[in-house]
């Protein structure tokens, strides 16, 4: 892991990886990240760029963060990235075409900014995921 992703779980982000148990390791390879957990834990879209090198990244919880259209506009690089919850952000529908060209297949937009219309048009555009409003 380098240096921002530390600085993150300082701040209390916890990390899922893969293999072997995290005590046991000497070092963490960014690609054996795949889940993160930012719930309730004060960052804003700037922090969000330390994920962008976590190329095996599978999951997302943004609960209840400073979270804006910008950081889903950074996070839709990363390419296995399917489960993604943005309850009590403030993402709008201005990131609903971003997230509809994604590969999700959960999505939870419960309490934020993102409006019935936005729901529907993620319904349309993401058949397949299961979507929590």
């Amino acid at each position: 892991m380098d240096s921002a992703l530390i600085a993150l779980t300082d701040r209390g982000v916890r990390f899922t990886f893969l293999g072997e148990a995290f005590r046991s390791r000497q070092k963490i390879p960014n690609e054996d990240i795949v889940d993160i957990n930012f719930n309730q834990v004060e960052v804003s879209d700037a922090d969000v760029e330390a994920l962008l090198p976590l190329s095996n990244l599978e999951g997302i919880s943004f609960w209840k963060t400073g979270i804006s259209d910008h950081a889903i506009e950074m996070i839709a690089q990363l390419p296995k990235l399917t489960r993604l919850n943005l309850c009590g952000t403030q993402v709008t529908d201005a990131s609903v075409p971003t997230l509809v060209g994604m590969t999700l297949n959960y999505i939870d937009v419960a309490d934020t900014q993102i409006t019935s219309k936005g729901v529907e048009t993620l319904r349309a555009g993401l058949p397949h995921a299961e979507i929590l409003a």
